[in-house]
């Protein structure tokens, strides 16, 4: 009985070490998930917010690149593209830091709704983010590439940039692929740009803005100002697909 008695603090000592480098692996395991989601989330919004500048740098070289056009109709109807474009508007492209992005499905989710080609009933279609019907805008690839070959940001971003362009939609002369042409003026030498950038892990981040010529009438004639004008800005939020 005495012998007994003498062993029981020594299994409860063994015990109570037990419970507490229990705890303390728990606390320890706890914390390290909350020091590793911080630098997850930390990380993620600075890569979150890379893409949205470079977004925003497209749109930049985007107006750059249009002042150099002397007419938009060629641009609107896609035939003209930049020269910064790396091929023809087909297929899928790499994303520097993992993953596809596809121009036609991207084009066609913009124009429709949908990843398979539009048809013109479809692209004229009242929607709630696309109410002018037959004026809704049709947009056409302008500008695509990796990040850091076309807007050097900063940072390192291995991501994908894809500019589109589109007639604005103060137009109501059922002509989207072509700049106003109404005695008005209405709408003249005004276009809707779409920059978009795809990162990692299906990251993405939008901005679409309105450009304008600045252009005056002078002697019965219009003249129009070097440069392009940015009159109009907001950043697109939207769901993942």
């Amino acid at each position: 009985m005495t012998r007994a008695t003498r062993r029981e603090p020594r299994g409860f000592a063994l015990l109570l070490v037990l419970l507490v480098a229990s705890l303390l692996s728990a606390m320890a395991l706890g914390l390290a998930t909350i020091v590793s989601s911080t630098q997850l989330a930390v990380g993620n919004f600075g890569e979150g917010t890379a893409m949205l500048y470079a977004a925003e740098a497209g749109v930049e070289l985007a107006a750059r690149e249009l002042a150099r056009e002397p007419a938009w109709d060629a641009v609107l109807s896609g035939t003209t593209r930049s020269a910064l474009a790396d091929g023809p508007p087909l297929g899928a492209r790499a994303i520097p830091s993992g993953g596809t992005v596809s121009l036609q499905v991207e084009t066609n989710q913009l124009n429709c709704g949908r990843a398979t080609a539009c048809t013109p009933g479809q692209m004229a279609a009242n929607a709630p983010d696309r109410p002018w019907g037959a004026n809704n805008p049709v947009w056409r690839p302008f500008i695509y590439g990796p990040v850091d070959r076309l807007v050097r940001p900063a940072r390192t971003m291995p991501g994908y940039l894809l500019v589109w362009i589109a007639d604005d939609s103060r137009e109501a002369d059922d002509r989207p692929l072509a700049d106003s042409s109404s005695a008005d003026g209405r709408g003249r030498g005004i276009v809707r740009v779409r920059a978009e950038v795809f990162g990692s892990g299906g990251a993405r981040r939008a901005v679409e803005a309105e450009l304008a010529r600045v252009c005056r009438e002078i002697d019965g004639g219009v003249v129009c100002q070097p440069g392009i004008r940015v009159q109009a800005w907001r950043e697109v939020r939207q769901l993942v697909p």
